[in-house]
């Protein structure tokens, strides 16, 4: 059971990063260049949060308490440089890594809020 809820927010999460891609291509193709840069650095969240996943599943034997226990700690320990990165931007008002980390961060909460809905 705890496999199959796994293989269902890697789904979610391939088919994000595939909507993420295309906004990419869009946005490029338009001569958005700048606007692109942040949904690239979003883009590699999704493969972040997949070894989020996979870390704890090969720690917790099958035991899904250990897995929800460990996943939750790693997804709260790794945005949290994300989140310091986000504020030193916004303390010397630095528009484009303030627009990649929100975007980031935003990845990291529709993940970890799709992991809550399964687990």
């Amino acid at each position: 059971m705890m496999e199959k809820r796994i293989k269902e927010l890697k789904e979610f999460m391939e088919n994000e990063k595939q909507k993420t891609q295309s906004r990419i291509d869009f946005l490029i193709a338009d001569d958005r260049e700048d606007e692109a840069r942040a949904y690239r650095a979003a883009l590699n969240i999704y493969d972040v949060f997949s070894s989020l996943i996979d870390v704890p599943f090969k720690q917790a034997a099958g035991d899904e308490k250990v897995f929800k226990d460990g996943f939750k700690k790693l997804s709260v320990n790794v945005p949290t440089q994300w989140k310091n990165s986000l504020a030193k931007a916004k303390e010397h008002n630095d528009a484009e890594k303030i627009m990649i980390e929100e975007a980031k961060l935003k990845v990291a909460d529709s993940i970890i809020e799709k992991f809550d809905e399964l687990f």
